[in-house]
């Protein structure tokens, strides 16, 4: 009996120690994150995210219609051969497919532009992709949606100017 409860008093401080280095490591991360905080406050203020971009503006009146892909990403190649393949023939604007490098050459139809700008696209801070991104004839960015499936991108182009909100569309349908 006495060798268990010495057992239990070895694994009890064991276990005290164990949560000691833990704290104290949880401490060493508040403390970095206090003074990353600090840091970033002193200095100059972040970029913001551009809501606004000229370069999809449209003089016609159609909105501009950009497909964010990375070349790492199989479902952005999938979603770009989607729109490759007639998707793209539904929506009424113009088509821009978005990445920051390699996907120019996953682009065959003549209605769709490539843009390889790795700036771009980390100026527009769009963190999940494929994504599909709508902009005013005057280059405003109306919304912005994740793209999971070749369903999802052919319901979001399909959207016209009077329903600018996709999620109104779901709402409806």
């Amino acid at each position: 009996m006495q060798s268990a409860i010495n057992s239990l008093a070895v694994l009890s401080f064991l276990g005290t120690a164990l949560l000691f280095f833990a704290f104290s490591a949880l401490l060493k991360t508040v403390r970095e994150l206090q003074a990353a905080l600090v840091r970033a406050q002193s200095g100059a203020p972040a970029p913001t995210v551009i809501r606004s971009n000229a370069r999809f503006r449209s003089d016609d009146g159609l909105p501009t219609f950009v497909l964010v892909v990375s070349e790492h990403c199989d479902k952005c190649r999938d979603r770009t051969r989607h729109l490759n393949a007639g998707a793209g023939a539904t929506a009424a604007g113009h088509l821009v497919v978005l990445c920051a490098t390699g996907c120019s050459d996953w682009i065959s139809d003549a209605g769709i532009t490539p843009i390889v700008d790795a700036e771009l696209l980390g100026a527009l801070g769009v963190g999940a992709m494929p994504s599909l991104v709508r902009y005013a004839p005057d280059g405003t960015e109306e919304w912005r949606r994740v793209v999971g499936s070749d369903e999802d991108l052919d319901t979001l182009l399909e959207i016209d100017s009077k329903t600018s909100n996709p999620v109104a569309m779901e709402v409806d349908a």
